[in-house]
């Protein structure tokens, strides 16, 4: 008679941090969004710029860029924060014509201890879509208080 014995299977290191990132969504829930710094400045050269760059005169450069700063995960409490920093620019060879620099502060709680690279595998990821809506509702408040017709933000994906 013969038995078969059943081996149990070790998860593999990719199994076993995508439990943990998912133990994270799981748990985390956003707290805050704070906006914590602000800059915009237009340059008076920018209006005849977008002007003759809609003629097809010209061109200007736009940059549109998001960093994570400040990272910082309290696993005695369970607290997840971090700053998203955003930034539009336009620029006419090396003069920048328009600057949008804005962070945000970002605060989940309930936030398991599953180790410093998941929780902030999940911050980068989730934080980014939670913050963006905020710097994309600025920029489009800014543009129209400056008249400078900038196109609305993309969705991001």
């Amino acid at each position: 008679m013969s038995q078969t014995v059943a081996k149990s299977k070790k998860p593999s290191d990719k199994e076993a941090a995508l439990a943990a990132y998912n133990r994270v969504v799981e748990k985390a829930e956003l707290l805050d969004i704070r906006l914590t710094d602000f800059k915009y400045s237009v340059k008076p050269k920018y209006y005849p710029a977008i002007e003759q760059e809609s003629e097809g005169n010209i061109n200007l450069s736009r940059t549109f860029d998001h960093d994570v700063v400040d990272i910082n995960h309290d696993t005695d409490i369970g607290a997840l924060g971090g700053r998203f920093v955003w930034s539009l620019k336009i620029s006419q060879g090396k003069t920048r014509l328009l600057n949008v620099d804005a962070s945000f502060f970002v605060v989940y709680k309930d936030v398991p201890d599953v180790g410093h690279e998941h929780v902030e595998a999940y911050l980068r990821r989730v934080g980014r879509f939670a913050t963006y809506p905020y710097f994309r509702s600025l920029v489009a408040q800014m543009s129209w208080e400056s008249s400078a017709e900038l196109p609305v933000m993309p969705i991001l994906k």
